[in-house]
């Protein structure tokens, strides 16, 4: 192999344009979803051989939205999340595994202090020039689902579901 096809390119998390939304079971009754505002990350693409990319990103837990100031605050606190003491949730891949059109992304989530591996099923979108900046662009999508109970929370075990869904929608920009 030639170094040319082993050259990764750095991708920044455009935060403008990266979600991550999660849904939780509430009594039984509806779901509630929500979402966080503060997001940050690098990539490292290597288009030719993508199991040697790497993702890793923060959320700052204190920017949970939900549509309800009452609730962020209460799930933000110190009987959830508890953001004070643990400000961010971060995630870094361990490994890449291309499965054809998607890939298997595995990795280290770090929850209210807590880590454990998880795996992401992702799909690169397509690889382009955004037409707002003009630089190159990878867009992403993502999904997994964790249980909240192996992060260390385990408050209203019996109101609130434990498995949480989150789902990514991800744009990364070519870094300088």
């Amino acid at each position: 192999m030639t170094a040319n096809t082993l050259a990764a390119d750095r991708y920044l998390l455009d935060p403008a344009h990266t979600q991550v939304i999660f849904r939780v079971d509430r009594f039984g009754l509806s779901n509630i979803y929500g979402s966080f505002a503060d997001i940050s990350g690098e990539l490292f693409l290597y288009e030719t051989h993508p199991e040697n990319s790497s993702v890793s990103a923060v959320i700052k837990t204190g920017s949970l939205k939900s549509d309800n100031a009452m609730r962020e605050k209460h799930v933000a606190g110190g009987h959830w999340l508890d953001a004070e003491n643990f400000p961010d949730i971060t995630f870094i891949s361990t490994k890449v595994d291309p499965t054809g059109e998607t890939a298997i992304i595995t990795g280290d989530l770090t929850v209210h202090g807590v880590t454990r591996q998880v795996t992401l099923n992702a799909a690169l979108k397509k690889i382009s020039a955004d037409p707002v900046s003009k630089k190159k662009a990878a867009g992403f999508s993502a999904s997994t689902s964790v249980n909240r109970h192996d992060f260390g929370v385990s408050i209203a075990e019996a109101l609130i579901g434990p498995d949480v869904e989150i789902t990514i929608e991800a744009l990364a920009i070519a870094a300088e």
